[in-house]
């Protein structure tokens, strides 16, 4: 039997990237945690697990200077899996009422540190998984600037796949997903998590996970 990969999830303080570290943790694989705060990251590790193949790592990804400590980390720890989760929402705004620091702040956490990551690690990964969005395939008024950043992404990711035929490199389009009690119409979260896992380890490409109804 292959050797698991050892994951490193941004983004996995909550929602999406917290089940994926449950699940993957669940089927045998090594998880590095990441996300901005510290005692949030230490408080998830212990109730998945005390064992040391759950490992956590906090910084801010809009810092270039965190996510290349952060690349360099996981590199030390032989990670080959990376899952570029970690996002910033839409501000649900016209594109004139974005300040400056909130069109810096989306475009390096969304799309300038997921290339960094996956430039600094690629010679050990055997693949990569982006969590992007269905705005990342589709065009809406109030999403100039999330578009922007998962378009991107999309862009990014196609040509890298066209380089690096021999890893898997897994694009993920989701819509709403039921990650906290608040969110009523979505796609559940454990549902989303193993189809991700199933489609990564069946070596496809592309996911898209359209969960909304037909008039929507």
């Amino acid at each position: 039997m292959a050797k698991l990969d050892k994951v490193l999830i941004t983004g996995s303080s909550k929602g999406l990237g917290k089940s994926l570290a449950t699940y993957f943790f669940e089927k045998g694989h090594e998880v590095i945690l990441h996300g901005r705060d510290e005692l949030t990251l230490k408080n998830i590790k212990t109730k998945i697990s005390e064992a040391d193949s759950i490992d956590y790592y906090a910084c801010d990804l809009n810092s270039e200077k965190d996510v290349v400590n952060l690349s360099k980390y996981a590199n030390s720890k032989n990670v080959n899996l990376l899952i570029n989760n970690a996002g910033i929402h839409c501000a649900n705004k016209d594109f004139i009422d974005l300040d400056i620091s909130y069109i810096n702040n989306i475009i390096n956490v969304n799309l300038r540190a997921p290339i960094l990551l996956s430039y600094s690690m690629l010679k050990t990964l055997n693949g990569i998984i982006n969590i992007n969005s269905m705005s990342g395939i589709e065009t809406k008024k109030f999403r100039t600037l999330y578009a922007a950043t998962k378009w991107g992404l999309k862009g990014f990711s196609n040509c890298l796949k066209h380089e690096l035929e021999n890893k898997t490199i897994l694009d993920v389009y989701p819509t709403n997903i039921k990650t906290n009690k608040q969110i009523v119409h979505g796609m559940e979260i454990d549902i989303v998590t193993k189809s991700i896992y199933k489609s990564y380890y069946n070596n496809e490409s592309e996911l898209i996970l359209d969960g909304r109804k037909k008039n929507e």
